[in-house]
């Protein structure tokens, strides 16, 4: 009799590997210097692998643990897609193809994170986690995220130029991702400490940014005024949000 392993049996870790095998050869064509593409490399495994930790310890608080993070995986894969498309590494019909899968994923693991949770008592227990109709998931409502986006369609051209300093166009790349991806895992996390923790390191990240949007400035002469205006927003937005979540 053949044997599976306890996750092969979930419907929710076939539907994964379905993104995987989706989205994997695409960014391998990534150019391998672009920040985004070893953030979602990155948040496809960890998706993946939180959830075979939580078919192995389900229905416990550790199994509950585990399906979260696979969900805040799923979260940042999102906004990662979002950002390669902001940078002209995929194009809408792609975008809305992988975004479909990874919002069942969402659904499936809310729904798996529900049955597990009936006979537990969870921590800091959020309202469920729900996708509108407008957008695939919650996150892409806010106007912290959509900010954030437009610094990366701001910033597009700083970074095919060779002749600038590398290593500030380098920098400024990962923040921009770290800033994007944070505020949209961030927001799919049930407990507000996790949620909390997500939005400091998104503030650590934009603060760093607009250091080196000045450095970038004074050495490509370059005027990087609009998109600091953009990140002051984003940034006193975060400072709100982390105020609500402290006082929550």
């Amino acid at each position: 009799m053949e044997q599976f392993f306890p996750h092969e049996r979930l419907d929710v870790y076939a539907k994964a590997l379905s993104f995987a095998e989706m989205v994997l050869p695409a960014i391998a064509a990534w150019p391998a210097t672009v920040a985004v593409r070893d953030q979602l490399d990155r948040a496809i495994e960890s998706l993946v692998t939180n959830l075979v930790k939580a078919a192995r310890l389900q229905r416990t608080n550790q199994a509950t643990y585990y399906l979260e993070c696979s969900l805040g995986s799923v979260l940042e894969c999102a906004a990662c897609l979002d950002v390669a498309q902001h940078r002209n590494l995929i194009d809408a019909p792609q975008l809305l193809a992988a975004k479909e899968i990874l919002q069942q994923v969402a659904r499936m693991e809310v729904g798996l994170r529900s049955s597990w949770c009936k006979s537990l008592v969870v921590r800091e227990d959020a309202p469920p986690y729900v996708t509108g109709t407008r957008h695939f998931f919650a996150h892409e409502s806010l106007i912290v995220y959509q900010r954030s986006l437009q610094i990366h369609e701001l910033l597009g051209s700083a970074f095919p130029q060779p002749q600038r300093e590398r290593r500030y166009a380098k920098r400024i790349d990962e923040l921009t991702t770290s800033l994007t991806v944070n505020i949209a895992e961030g927001n799919g996390r049930f407990s507000k400490l996790d949620h909390g923790k997500f939005v400091e390191i998104a503030e650590d990240a934009g603060s760093k940014l607009s250091a080196y949007l000045d450095l970038a400035a004074t050495a490509w002469a370059e005027d990087m005024s609009l998109a600091k205006c953009h990140l002051r927003e984003v940034m006193a937005m975060l400072e709100g949000l982390k105020g609500y979540l402290d006082g929550a």
